[in-house]
C-alpha cells in the first residue's frame, strides 16, 4: 500500500461532532489550552477544568465529594484522578456524564470537586497513571467487536465503536484528564512534546497544515514513556465540514505502550476485522505513515 493509500484511508481520524460544531473555537482552543482565566478554570469545548498541580490519586468508591458550591454528591465508583493537596482536602476535576448523544454513546462535562476525608484517598504514582490509559486502551483492541466509527466513543463489555482519536480521549477519562476528540487539538493542547519534527505552516479549511522540519528526521522511540502520544501528518477532515479534506495535517494519533509498540484505531486500513489493534512501531513507520509528533501527558 502506497503512503498516498494510507493517508487517505486514515483521512479524518480523529474528527468529532463536537470539533466541528466549535470549529470557530478551533484556533482558540490551541493558543489558549492549559491557560488559566481569571476563575482559574480553562476553558474546553465540553466543558472547563482547573489546572492543579501534578499529582494522581486514587479516591475509594462511595466517597462524598463536594462541588464547588459545596453541595456534596457521590463518587459511584473507584478511581484514579489528577489533582492536588489543600490542607487536608483534595481538591480534584472528574468527568461527570451528561447524557448521551444520538449514537448511545455517553457524553462528559467536567467539574471540580473536593474530598474531605482523606481516609478515602490515597496516592497513586505516575506509573499508576501511565498503566491505567495504557491497559484501557489495550482492553479496547480486545473486545469481540471492533468498529471504526468517526467521532465514535462507545465502549461495552463486548464492544468498541471509536476513532484514533476516540480511544485516546476515553483512556485518558479513566485518570480524569480532559482530551479534546481531535487529533490536532490533542497534538496541541497541554502536553509536553518529546519529539516535534512541525512547523505551521498556514491554515485550510479549519485545519493547520505542516511542513517537516526535517525530512530526514526520526523519533527516537528510546525517549518515549507509556501513554504518550503518537502523531502522524496525513489527509484529515476539515474541523468545519466532513466533506472537506486537508492534506498534510495531523490527521492520525496512536498510543505508546512501551517496549516499541502502540495501539491505534484506524480505518480501513490493513485488517478491516481489526480496526483497534497493537502494532510494531518500526514496522509500522516502514510501510505507512511516520511519527512527526510525540506529546506526554503524563508526568
Amino acid at each position: 500500500m502506497t503512503i498516498l493509500a494510507a493517508a487517505l484511508m486514515l483521512a479524518g481520524c480523529g474528527s468529532s461532532e463536537s470539533s466541528q460544531a466549535a470549529s470557530s473555537e478551533q484556533a482558540a482552543v490551541q493558543t489558549t489550552a492549559g491557560q488559566s482565566n481569571d476563575s482559574g478554570d480553562v476553558e474546553k469545548q465540553h466543558g472547563s477544568y482547573e489546572i492543579y498541580p501534578t499529582g494522581y490519586y486514587r479516591i475509594a468508591k462511595d466517597t462524598t465529594l463536594y462541588d464547588k458550591s459545596g453541595n456534596p454528591t457521590q463518587n459511584t465508583e473507584e478511581r484514579l484522578c489528577i489533582g492536588s493537596q489543600s490542607g487536608s482536602d483534595l481538591k480534584v476535576t472528574l468527568p461527570v456524564p451528561k447524557g448521551e448523544n444520538e449514537l448511545g454513546e455517553v457524553q462528559y462535562k467536567y467539574e471540580s470537586f473536593t474530598v474531605k476525608d482523606a481516609d478515602k484517598v490515597t496516592k497513586a504514582s505516575v506509573e499508576e497513571a501511565r498503566d491505567t490509559v495504557v491497559n484501557f486502551a489495550l482492553d479496547m483492541s480486545n473486545k469481540p467487536t471492533e468498529v471504526y466509527t468517526l467521532s465514535g466513543e462507545l465502549v461495552t463489555d463486548t464492544e468498541a465503536r471509536s476513532d484514533c482519536s476516540g480511544l485516546t480521549e476515553l483512556a485518558y477519562l479513566k485518570i480524569g484528564l480532559y482530551m479534546e476528540h481531535y487529533a490536532e487539538a490533542q497534538a496541541n493542547n497541554y502536553g509536553s512534546p518529546v519529539y516535534d519534527n512541525l512547523t505551521a505552516a498556514g491554515q485550510d479549511q479549519g485545519n493547520t497544515v505542516y511542513t517537516l522540519k526535517d525530512q530526514n528526521a526520526r523519533l527516537d522511540y528510546s525517549t518515549l514513556e507509556k501513554g504518550d502520544l503518537l502523531f502522524f501528518l496525513c489527509v484529515t477532515n476539515s474541523v468545519s465540514n466532513n466533506d472537506l479534506f486537508t492534506g498534510d495535517g495531523i490527521g492520525h494519533v496512536a498510543m505508546y505502550i512501551g517496549d516499541g509498540k502502540m495501539v491505534h484505531f484506524t480505518a480501513d486500513y490493513g485488517e478491516t476485522n481489526d480496526p483497534c489493534r497493537v502494532e510494531d512501531l518500526a514496522a509500522y513507520e516502514s510501510n505507512t505513515l511516520r511519527v512527526q509528533k510525540a506529546v506526554r501527558y503524563i508526568f
